[in-house]
């Protein structure tokens, strides 16, 4: 899930992600409008999110989180699992829920931020706000997680099995 936001002149450029960082560093909300399909059917792009700044402590699975990925591009991806390395560090394991692979491991100091809220424009205008900090969704979001790790597992089982057939 990529956020969309153009400049003026309509680029996609690393200025913006720094503006991002600055807004939440400074204790700000972040409102922005997210493409892609890598997060469904959970989200299915054109959704607005609300992004905080949240110590990675308070992270836990089933987060969906803004962070840095290895190609220095903004995604927003699920938590799937979380450990503390050796050096102290706080490493997540994140993934789209419609992807099977897992993203490379996110280190702390490459998230930006929790998604708080979802803002759903349904086609007759309306919104549907979703507190992604309720204990509902809380448990939800750690199920689809849950489930997202067991499936991911199950298919890299079934390919390396193939792949020794051959």
């Amino acid at each position: 899930m990529f956020l969309k936001y153009l400049s003026q002149d309509n680029s996609f450029g690393t200025r913006n992600f720094s503006i991002f960082e600055d807004i939440l560093n400074d204790g700000l909300n972040l409102r922005v409008k997210v493409t892609g399909r890598s997060m469904s059917p959970f989200l299915k792009g054109g959704e607005i999110l609300t992004i905080k700044k949240v110590p990675c402590h308070l992270l836990h699975r089933g987060d969906l989180i803004f962070f840095k990925n290895r190609y220095n591009s903004h995604t927003i991806h699920r938590i799937i699992k979380k450990r503390l390395a050796k050096n102290g560090m706080t490493i997540f394991q994140t993934k789209g829920d419609a992807l099977i692979a897992f993203d490379a491991p996110v280190h702390e100091t490459e998230v930006i931020g929790k998604v708080c809220r979802i803002d759903k424009i349904a086609s007759n205008d309306k919104s549907k706000i979703i507190n992604m900090e309720s204990d509902i969704l809380k448990k939800w979001n750690y199920l689809i997680a849950f489930t997202g790790l067991v499936k991911s597992k199950v298919y890299s089982g079934i390919f390396r099995f193939y792949k020794c057939q051959e």
